[in-house]
């Protein structure tokens, strides 16, 4: 069954209007059905229960009028309709299949080859990158010669601009909001581990939160850890040298993520070889989570209302009802998703985050009380966390057959509907041809074909950046 067309070019009488998705809700994800006579939106709690909304003002640089989300599917189906994918149980690749020849042995296809098959799979494929730096307009290779871009009408590619810096947050959102590109990209602001030293303002994250609240529908990005951060070798040993700086990475990465959580919005991650360290900060932010519950639950054993932990929430009907079980506390602690940008890590890692992330959903005992077990306890949950993946990061810059076997290995750990494909590019015209390269890369060791890796990558990366559509 082929997707149907995400985004159009012209005017349509059943163009969906997108100022209908900038709402403060507390919602896990909205679906949208177009059905070419009616618009159904389909609102849901984390626990599956429906509910009503109010609209937000419009904010055009954030918001591309033409981007559809993804026809209605039940979460850990997303792959179920695309041709390879179909049979997949559990929504996860069949590693006898893939490994079916030697990992040395996988050929990856070029990018020129992907961009010919994606622009020949018709209207119903879109190319969805999830990350990448094109307000830079610097080329990474200087002279080369740039891949011919898919000017029909019936292929064209969505995409997220990352800033690095406070420097750059104007110029990601007039990037997004010009004309030729508005209804195709969305920006994202945030600061880049490598930009932290010496030129942040130590005002920066309340310009950042006055910024994300003018553009609400603007992802978290990039923000991350890195061992490897030029500024990390250089800081002065009069502020801690080495350790100094690593310290106010976390303290400037964790302030951004928390950030990101309270404003529910998407973000984008870059970790490079502080796995351990990112892990650490999960749990220590779900034992906030759980402490804080444990007060409340104390609180109301001991008939006190404790107004600096209570949360309101509206139901259909409007009424007021002051209640919050530990699932929805814990999971309220995070954004609403994580997308592991250019992911390096390994299989382990990707089964550590999946593992944690299974950990939110759990009841948990705490001291003499524990969480009631509600119906909700058994529905599947949307993703917490994606795993994008690049051709200038996993393919250009991992070559040795080490880093190309571990690579391979971790995107066959990844369930298939938490696969993105980034082109992390810093030059509009190298874009498409960054993002055909990621789709080829996955299909390659996935061993699936380009097209079909475009279309779930497509559903995938829709998926991932409507989360910045709806807020608790």
């Amino acid at each position: 069954m082929l997707l149907r067309p995400l985004l159009f070019f012209f005017p349509r009488p059943h163009k969906i209007n997108h100022q209908d998705l900038l709402q403060p809700v507390n919602a896990a994800r909205i679906m949208l059905i177009d059905d070419h006579e009616e618009r159904q939106v389909i609102e849901r709690n984390r626990d599956g229960t429906r509910f009503s909304r109010a609209l937000l003002p419009r904010c055009p640089c954030c918001i591309a009028d033409n981007i559809f989300l993804p026809p209605q599917v039940a979460v850990g189906e997303e792959a179920s309709s695309i041709g390879f994918f179909s049979g997949r149980q559990n929504n996860q690749l069949d590693l006898n299949d893939a490994e079916a020849s030697n990992l040395s042995d996988v050929k990856i296809p070029t990018k020129s080859e992907a961009l010919d098959i994606i622009k020949n799979g018709g209207h119903s494929v879109v190319m969805v990158d999830t990350h990448g730096h094109p307000q830079l307009e610097r080329q990474d290779e200087p002279g080369k010669d740039t891949l011919p871009r898919m000017d029909d009408e019936n292929n064209t590619i969505i995409s997220l601009a990352c800033a690095v810096s406070p420097e750059d947050w104007e110029t990601t959102l007039s990037y997004a909001s010009h004309p030729s590109r508005c209804d195709t990209t969305l920006p994202a602001l945030g600061v880049h581990p490598w930009y932290i030293y010496p030129n942040l303002r130590t005002n920066y994250l309340e310009e950042l939160e006055e910024k994300l609240l003018s553009h609400p529908g603007a992802v978290v990005g990039e923000i991350g850890l890195c061992k490897v951060a030029k500024f990390v070798r250089s800081y002065p040993k009069e502020l801690g040298g080495r350790a100094g700086a690593m310290e106010l990475q976390r303290k400037v990465f964790d302030d951004q993520f928390k950030l990101a959580a309270r404003l529910c919005r998407p973000v984008s991650v870059h970790c490079v070889q502080q796995h351990g360290v990112f892990v650490k900060m999960l749990k220590e932010t779900r034992e906030e989570a759980l402490k804080s519950h444990k007060i409340m639950i104390k609180a109301r054993w001991e008939k006190k209302r404790v107004e600096t932990i209570t949360v309101i929430d509206r139901k259909d009907d409007n009424s007021c009802i002051v209640e919050q079980t530990l699932e929805h506390r814990t999971i309220r602690s995070f954004p609403l998703a994580v997308a592991m940008h250019s992911f390096t890590g390994t299989a382990h890692h990707v089964k550590e985050l999946l593992d944690f992330e299974a950990t939110l959903h759990k009841n948990h005992k705490i001291g003499s009380f524990k969480t009631k077990k509600k119906e909700s306890d058994s529905i599947q949950h949307p993703p917490l966390f994606y795993f994008g993946f690049s051709h200038s990061v996993n393919v250009a810059m991992c070559s040795s057959l080490k880093s190309r076997t571990q690579g391979i290995n971790a995107i066959r750990a990844v369930p298939l509907n938490r696969l993105l494909a980034e082109s992390d590019v810093h030059c509009t015209d190298e874009v498409q041809s960054g993002t055909a390269g990621a789709i080829a890369y996955l299909a390659a060791a996935t061993g699936t074909t380009v097209l079909d890796m475009a279309k779930l990558t497509m559903r995938n990366g829709m998926t991932f950046l409507a989360t910045g559509k709806d807020q608790y």
